[in-house]
């Protein structure tokens, strides 16, 4: 049985077709928990936008560098952090207005907003920690699932 908090770490160059990979590897880990599916989406959601945000602006697509993504399920909690080895930005002078849906890019941050319970940068602005708080009285049970 798997106790709570349970941690689940991915280390990997800053390539896109990684982020499909660690995405992919974690939603194996996170089918060992029974999570709202509106809740599971907002997770898989949140982590790959992060992600992707990490390799494209954080690594400038650059393989050489490194993104890491650790995911964290509490009893009620599912917590992402995301970094990469890049300089970082200015988070604080960020807008999290919801951008227009027609743009091709620039929807991170309203995606951060629109789905994370909680965000924060560090100093630097190469790690985010994104939490997404699950709703109680939706019956939720996060009790370990036997994989077949």
């Amino acid at each position: 049985m798997i106790t709570l908090p349970a941690e689940y770490l991915w280390n990997s160059p800053a390539r896109l077709e990684h982020v499909d990979l660690i995405c992919s590897a974690a939603g194996v880990v996170l089918d060992q928990f029974s999570i709202p599916s509106k809740d599971r989406f907002a997770v898989e959601l949140l982590m790959r936008e992060g992600l992707n945000n990490a390799v494209i602006h954080g690594c400038a697509n650059d393989a050489s560098q490194s993104i890491q993504c650790r995911v964290t399920v509490l009893s009620g909690e599912v917590s992402i952090v995301i970094e990469d080895s890049g300089a970082g930005f200015d988070w604080r002078a960020l807008s999290f207005k919801l951008s227009d849906p027609g743009r091709e890019g620039g929807r991170g941050m309203s995606i951060y907003k629109l789905y994370a319970s909680e965000i924060t940068f560090n100093d630097s602005g190469n790690c985010v920690t994104l939490k997404r708080i699950m709703n109680v009285n939706e019956g939720m049970d996060l009790s370990y699932q036997e994989l077949e």
